[in-house]
């Protein structure tokens, strides 16, 4: 199997290679939706013409691979990855994929963090009963809110994302939270007017949006907020899409559950491998 940067003509192909189930690539599609600057796709096909497999690898050198169940990269593929420019600092995508792309790359991953990804359709979604606390408010956010939400992101950062804390930045923090108030849905739970979860969206594709971002304060955990929360967002996603999906930790029971009362359902490993940390 030969790889090659794609061409124009290439794209109705990838695109319905990647759409037979969105749910599996939804950051590599939300970049195709969107048209994302300074990424560039790479595509395998067999004898026929037929996609076998592609990946998206952006300006900060972050990897999205998706291959057949029944294909593996090939070894030529190594060179490739070796001298992408920039350099890859990241893989992620289904379990078998990223993988697949590792054992390709040049050293070990410095942090490999395993998922399940999970979706759900607008047939299979249970919304949550609504909420019997009248201090308690579920709205959508905006840009105004970056400030009275930037505890909650760093807390989510720091608690879910970063490897290595000395590398938080706030003001890189704060600055990807207001493009992700200005670009994604964003819902904010708040008692007594103070925000206590959010929820939201990081990335949409054309058939399937995937969550993220999802983080209750410790003191109002266990009493429903994060699911209500979700609910919402899940509400004012579906009248647009079909589905949703989102990653969690394997190791966390409690969002696992939580995204389960939902009707979420578990599709596959996803895992993402950080390099050069």
């Amino acid at each position: 199997m030969t790889w090659r940067a794609a061409a124009r003509a290439d794209m109705d192909g990838v695109l319905s290679f990647l759409l037979r189930d969105e749910s599996l690539c939804v950051p590599f599609t939300a970049r195709l939706r969107t048209g994302a600057r300074g990424q560039t796709v790479y595509v395998a096909k067999d004898a026929r013409g037929c996609v076998t497999g592609t990946f998206l690898i952006t300006s900060s050198g972050l990897l999205l691979p998706l291959l057949a169940d029944d294909v593996s990269p090939g070894a030529e593929l190594s060179r490739l990855l070796r001298d992408v420019h920039p350099p890859i600092h990241s893989i992620m995508g289904t379990g078998r994929s990223t993988g697949a792309m590792e054992a390709l790359m040049p050293s070990l991953p410095t942090a490999r963090i395993e998922y399940f990804l999970m979706s759900v359709t607008r047939e299979s979604a249970r919304p949550a009963l609504a909420s019997q606390d009248g201090r308690l408010a579920i709205r959508m956010a905006g840009e105004a809110d970056a400030h009275a939400l930037f505890p909650l992101q760093k807390a989510y950062e720091l608690e879910e994302v970063v490897v290595d804390p000395r590398h938080f930045n706030d003001a890189q923090c704060l600055k990807l939270l207001h493009r992700t108030l200005k670009e994604e849905l964003v819902f904010v739970a708040e008692r007594d007017g103070a925000p206590v979860a959010k929820a939201a969206t990081n990335a949409r594709g054309f058939s399937v949006d995937q969550i993220g971002g999802v983080f209750t304060v410790p003191g109002s955990r266990g009493m429903g907020v994060g699911r209500l929360v979700v609910s919402e967002l899940l509400k004012r996603v579906l009248r647009e899409k079909e589905g949703a999906c989102l990653f969690v930790k394997k190791r966390n029971r409690p969002a696992i559950s939580l995204y389960e009362r939902l009707g979420f359902l578990p599709v596959t490993d996803y895992v993402i491998s950080y390099y050069g940390l």
